[in-house]
């Protein structure tokens, strides 16, 4: 028999040693199942996504201290097959005792979650890249262990993903913001995309050249902003917002198109608006009416409740200076407003916006944790003067108790929104964290557009986006424009992906973009996604149109 040279034996040799290490190697291995997350394994840390009363303690084995390990919620079945690109001993910790089989051994370890044991059991895997089946407890979700974990199959965000976290669960997406440059081209901004530990959380600008097809970073971390937003005003880009570090409401400006911003060095600068204390607000519209550009905020002082009032300035004014705003009388609410049943908890996030009657105006969003369907209009009888009547000024808004952006088109002669209202079973949803299902202002699952005639009587016109998963999936704090007859938004998104789950709907990872076609003529295309019940491959990722 001919034999093989010795240098050529040994190049198939080593080749095969890194296909194939040694068992117990280092691991790399993917996962599929229903709601998936993927953490480290520390003692005292949570086990289970949305479970604060189960955590690792110090019966878990050393070496798994450290390692990854892949997991559902507790009343899920969790990891339900794996696979992985080359030979390796993949293990899976369950509270059975009967759960070994000829390819599940138990490997004679034990830990407890609380005061259930759960048992050990290890696969000597040797089909690369063939699925096999995991044990099921079949009272809570199985552990899947291993030093780096892929969860395959997930569902992909409904939109253009201009950014997402550098790292799950580490900081989120916040302050989604786009504007349409005179060039016709996007710049988007938002916060959190690129967050380093030990470097303060800055500004992220993103443009697209191709109508929202793709985009590229202009600058990561560009001054430390919160709650601010885009606009041109006579052709001259702004960001307006409050310092990250004192609270103070401040204005930048860029003359290259968002590449470079001014930036305040202390509170008496040129571009610090209100520095007596610490302030909020949102990406909110900026309006120009009668002379004179005007912008909503709210107060931020600990232990009061926030007030709302307006800024404004002439709009010829030079807009960095201090000495051009005028700030109106500043409004609390009252918890008593909504009645017995109901607690007016705050308003926030104000739209400033012409009324049909030519009166500047300022729609607030309403915390109240039962509905969400209430938002609340302040009238601007001058830039000083505002007035607000209980009686007739609290307005019907599905999902006016989150974060919602009103603009009027001049074409169609309406308002126009998007907003995230409940859907019928969204409170039935329950966790061990939430028992009684989650509260109203958590619920950002369902994406909808809305019309008014007058501020007052909103119609829904389309599902934009809808989840079944009103847990981990949210569609949260769009801003948005006009583009002849589109609407281009760009949204704080939140959902499972490859690297597991974020903390909760809230917490966005991913930074995206949506066009939304034919606004006015409506039937939108709805895209209709089930990441808490999945449904088959072909199906589960299908946009379609309302019914």
């Amino acid at each position: 028999m001919r034999t093989l040279p010795v240098s050529l034996l040994s190049v198939l040799l080593l080749s095969a040693a890194a296909l194939f290490p040694a068992r117990g190697g280092a691991q790399d291995i993917e996962t599929e199942g229903r709601v998936i997350d993927v953490r480290p394994v520390t003692r005292g840390a949570e086990v289970y996504p949305m479970n604060k009363k189960a955590r690792f303690g110090k019966s878990i084995p050393e070496k798994y201290v450290g390692k990854r390990y892949a997991v559902s919620l507790v009343e899920l079945e969790g990891p339900k097959r794996v696979r992985a690109g080359r030979k390796c001993r993949i293990t899976v910790a369950l509270p059975r005792e009967d759960a070994a089989s000829p390819v599940w051994r138990p490997t004679g370890e034990t830990f407890f979650v609380r005061s259930l044991r759960h048992y050990l059991y290890a696969c000597d895997y040797d089909t690369p890249g063939e699925w096999i089946d995991l044990p099921q407890a079949g009272e809570s979700s199985t552990l899947l262990f291993g030093d780096r974990i892929r969860v395959a199959g997930t569902v992909p965000p409904p939109g253009v993903v201009i950014a997402r976290v550098r790292e799950l669960r580490n900081g989120m997406i916040t302050n989604p913001s786009i504007v349409i440059l005179p060039d016709g081209s996007y710049l988007a901004a938002c916060s959190g995309a690129f967050r380093e530990n030990g470097v303060p959380q800055g500004c992220n600008f993103f443009r697209s050249d191709d109508g929202g097809k793709s985009w590229k970073v202009l600058s990561k971390n560009n001054g430390a902003l919160n709650f601010y937003n885009l606009f041109l005003h006579r052709g001259t880009l702004y960001q307006i917002g409050t310092a990250s570090r004192t609270g103070h409401v401040v204005i930048r400006r860029s003359e290259d198109g968002g590449r470079t911003w001014t930036f305040p060095r202390d509170e008496k600068d040129e571009g610090v608006l209100l520095s007596d204390h610490r302030y909020h607000s949102a990406p909110v519209p900026v309006v120009v009416h009668r002379g004179r550009i005007w912008r909503a905020v709210e107060t931020n002082v600990k232990g009061e409740p926030r007030r709302a009032f307006v800024i404004s300035a002439p709009e010829g004014a030079d807009l960095m200076r201090a000495s051009s705003w005028t700030r109106s009388e500043a409004l609390a609410s009252d918890p008593e407003w909504l009645g017995d049943s109901l607690r007016f908890k705050q308003w926030i996030e104000g739209n400033v916006v012409v009324a049909p009657d030519g009166e500047v105006v300022n729609l607030l969003r309403v915390d109240e944790e039962r509905y969400g369907t209430t938002a609340a209009m302040i009238h601007m009888k001058s830039p000083k003067k505002a007035s607000f009547d209980p009686e007739r000024d609290i307005v019907t808004l599905p999902g006016g108790g989150k974060k919602f952006t009103v603009r009027y088109d001049s074409v169609s002669r309406r308002y126009w929104t998007l907003t995230n209202p409940l859907a019928p079973g969204d409170r039935q949803a329950t966790t061990e964290r939430y028992p009684e299902g989650l509260p109203a202002g958590l619920i950002r699952n369902h994406l909808v557009l809305f019309s008014s005639p007058d501020l007052r009587e909103w119609t829904p016109r389309d599902t934009v986006i809808t989840s079944d998963n009103p847990f981990f999936d949210g569609f949260q704090y769009v801003d948005w424009q006009f583009e002849g007859s589109d609407i281009v938004a760009v949204i704080r998104l939140a959902m499972g992906e490859e690297r597991g789950l974020p903390a909760r709907q809230h917490d966005a990872n991913y930074f995206v973009f949506r066009r939304i076609p034919h606004f006015r003529e409506g039937n939108i295309p709805t895209a209709r996604l089930r990441t808490l019940h999945p449904v088959s491959e072909e199906r589960k990722n299908e946009p379609t149109k309302n019914e």
